[in-house]
């Protein structure tokens, strides 16, 4: 029989992914009210983000929590791929606002969704990860279950609108999942810290210069909320980041779709938006996705060129 096998610190990994995943949920759905209710572009968004995560960072530091050397924030150690990480968390980032921004919670959510499938593709051809059968299985089976979410009755009418939203998630997924290989790929030299750092610097560093175009107003129950936006996104990226650099890419990929199942419960509480039984159906799929790719064969089950 298949039993389940978790290598040394893959459940916490597990852990920490799912917890990503409601956090993120959550910082985009406060990101969605902020651009419903007040109005905000989403570099806007970003670039006061990343001004609280700077603020933050020398905080900790000034209290000594967190020792942080200047020169490491200025020349992180391989400096070009840590920034070219930082590039495209930033730009998935604001791509992901506009996508939440045009389209409901778990919508944008299911389209964004297809990081999964990216992360195990790359990682099976650019970091060599062995990708078992059943998990390419799991993979597939949660990409199913998004699709039985977002299935046509549930999507938002065809429009220009809905048309943004899509093309800025797809774009957000796909950065998402290269961000998430350039972590793994300097996992030994990267640090959690340094994923939210150089993020806030490239972030300031690119999106500065439309401030002056985009800049709105901000009332201070909009700035609660931001608040709570960036710390709930903050969040999610310190612990993916943390996963990530724990447990194989390829067998965390499937468990990301678990934030489906956050955004769903988001859409209903904050939007009004009321899940239906294919909705769950979907949920249910997904989770057993996840679970299907922490399963291992038994060696007598495996292909024979796995066994030699």
């Amino acid at each position: 029989m298949p039993h389940m096998r978790l290598p040394s610190g893959q459940t916490a990994a597990i852990g920490l992914v799912l917890l990503s995943s409601l956090l993120y949920s959550l910082g985009y759905a406060l990101s969605k009210r902020l651009i419903e209710t007040w109005h905000f572009d989403a570099m806007q968004l970003f670039v006061l983000r990343s001004l609280l995560v700077v603020a933050g960072l020398f905080a900790l530091h000034l209290t000594g929590l967190k020792r942080l050397s200047p020169l490491r924030l200025l020349s992180p150690p391989h400096p070009w791929i840590q920034r070219l990480a930082a590039t495209a968390l930033v730009l998935s980032a604001v791509l992901a606002m506009i996508g939440y921004g045009y389209l409901p919670v778990t919508t944008a959510t299911a389209f964004s969704y297809l990081t999964p499938l990216l992360v195990t593709v790359l990682a099976a051809i650019l970091l060599r990860e062995r990708v078992p059968v059943q998990r390419w299985l799991a993979v597939a089976l949660g990409f199913a279950g998004v699709l039985v979410i977002v299935h046509p009755g549930a999507s938002a009418p065809a429009g220009a609108g809905h048309l943004i939203g899509v093309g800025a998630a797809l774009g957000s997924a796909i950065l998402y999942a290269i961000q998430q290989m350039l972590i793994r790929h300097s996992r030994d030299t990267m640090t959690t810290t340094d994923v939210v750092a150089q993020a806030a610097i490239v972030g300031l560093v690119l999106l500065g210069g439309a401030m002056p175009f985009v800049w709105r107003s901000v009332p201070v129950q909009a700035m609660l909320l931001v608040v709570a936006a960036t710390a709930a996104q903050t969040g999610g990226l310190l612990t993916i980041a943390a996963a990530i650099r724990q447990g194989q890419i390829s067998r965390l990929a499937p468990w990301q779709y678990g934030g489906m199942i956050w955004a769903m419960g988001l859409d209903l509480a904050m939007f009004g938006h009321t899940p239906g039984t294919v909705a769950l159906s979907g949920a249910v799929m997904i989770v057993m996705g996840g679970l299907l790719s922490q399963i291992r064969l038994p060696s007598r089950l495996k292909p024979l060129e796995a066994r030699r």
